[in-house]
């Protein structure tokens, strides 16, 4: 097949990336032909499609938000690109016509590329398949948090809520106009032209139902670790604790200082624990550095700067536990999976896709969300009973080759592709616009 992948950066900046990346290395290795379309960012990784990728809101440099909301042409390009850009539109066209793509795989499109992509392959007779990366086709916030806390009033398609608490950048400007761009975006009926939404997991898919989308619609297709690059190894475990990912206020890394400092305070004595992972906002950063100083934990805290996959699995072979402290409902995420396959005990917070993915004491444990004495109590418990580690450790590759394998992930995305490849459109109209919505959207 030829397939084409978009998403707005080419670079590693989130789990979806982490995805990107990976299904399309595994697609090459099956023997199918990918073309990339993106924003072309100074950060992007090397590409051979990158003359095709679209210009950035700000500066090349610039990636999020608040590095170029200030600058008043880049607000108005943002704000262009919040509803519709007929230069992505252009761009995303110029590349369909010289790669000619059997089908269109989307992960991160909406607000930086625009529903515009969508058309441009509609109006090529693309197929489309979006990969769901996180809840934000359901809650303008992306992660259903309101003040740290599970939030769902947006879940049944309501705009209002997220406007009235300022959920978008803590803005209520922003998110008023976040909400409009939304209600335009399901009153054109741009996400009609989606043939297949991909879930990871579901839990997802359930909101997804909930929140209006049509099951019929909705393929759950678990994310996978590539086995390559993951799996057990014969070296030292034990050294220390291990969090990989971004450092946002969403990943609960709160908890999970204050679980070190209760375990400092019970023994003396605590683990070491390394955090691996880059911030979107230094401030954030400098403020978990400033709470580790604070509880006198900078002897046995480290922040390091992101790795690549294959550092990643360097890095599981000496841990003794991954933790997960994620205070929002999570997306199935890659270190998760990662962890399990390289046979690394897996300690995670009990909401959402991660208490469904986890049987707790079997393989993985769980711990009541934002409660850092539970944590606390569970790295304890592990790090004591050598049988539960042992338990632990054989467990979770057996289950990542079971559910979560690249080969299953592989056979279960190319037969969806195949699948809308052969119901096919035959010599679709220019999209025009519609005012077709579902009614729990209007």
């Amino acid at each position: 097949m030829r397939l084409l992948l978009i998403n707005h950066r080419y670079f590693v900046a989130s789990g979806a990336e982490r995805y990107l990346f990976n299904i399309e290395r595994v697609l090459q290795r099956a023997g199918h032909e990918t073309a990339v379309f993106s924003i072309d960012y100074e950060q992007n990784r090397s590409s051979p499609w990158s003359s095709y990728f679209t210009r950035p809101i700000g500066r090349a440099d610039q990636v999020y938000f608040d590095e170029h909301r200030t600058d008043p042409g880049s607000v108005g390009r943002s704000l262009g690109r919040l509803f519709y850009s007929r230069e992505v539109e252009r761009d995303l066209a110029r590349l369909i016509e010289d790669f000619r793509p059997d089908a269109a795989y989307l992960i991160l499109f909406l607000r930086k590329l625009s529903p515009s992509v969508l058309v441009a392959l509609h109006n090529a007779g693309v197929p489309i398949v979006v990969r769901v990366s996180d809840y934000g086709y359901l809650c303008a916030e992306h992660h259903f948090l309101r003040n740290g806390e599970s939030c769902t009033k947006c879940l049944g398609g309501r705009l209002l809520p997220g406007v009235v608490h300022g959920c978008v950048h803590g803005s209520r400007v922003i998110s008023a106009l976040d909400a409009a761009a939304t209600w335009y975006h399901r009153r054109q009926g741009y996400f009609d032209l989606i043939d297949r939404f991909v879930t990871t997991n579901p839990f997802l898919t359930d909101f997804m139902v909930r929140g209006g989308y049509d099951p019929a619609r909705l393929a759950c297709i678990p994310t996978f670790a590539d086995e390559e690059i993951f799996a057990p190894r014969a070296g030292d475990p034990g050294k220390y604790l291990l969090y990989a990912g971004r450092l946002d206020p969403s990943k609960g890394l709160e908890t999970l200082i204050e679980a070190m400092a209760i375990l400092k305070r019970r023994s003396g004595s605590p683990p070491r624990l390394r955090i691996v992972g880059g911030a979107q906002y230094e401030n954030y950063h400098k403020a978990l550095v400033r709470h580790v100083e604070r509880a006198g934990l900078a002897d046995c805290i480290r922040f390091e700067r992101p790795v690549a996959a294959e550092e990643v699995a360097g890095l599981l072979g000496s841990a003794t536990a991954s933790i997960i402290p994620s205070v929002w409902f999570e997306n199935l995420p890659n270190f998760y999976l990662e962890s399990i396959s390289a046979g690394v005990p897996v300690i995670a917070s009990n909401l959402g896709s991660l208490s469904a993915a986890i049987t707790d004491g079997e393989d993985g444990l769980l711990f009541e969300t934002g409660n850092a004495a539970d944590l606390a109590d569970c790295i304890a418990r592990l790090m004591q009973d050598p049988s539960l580690d042992r338990r632990l450790r054989t467990a979770g590759p057996l289950k990542a080759k079971a559910q979560y394998s690249a080969e299953r992930h592989l056979e279960l995305l190319t037969d969806l592709f195949a699948e809308v490849i052969a119901q096919g459109r035959s010599a679709p109209s220019p999209y025009s616009g519609s005012s077709r919505a579902k009614a729990v959207f209007e």
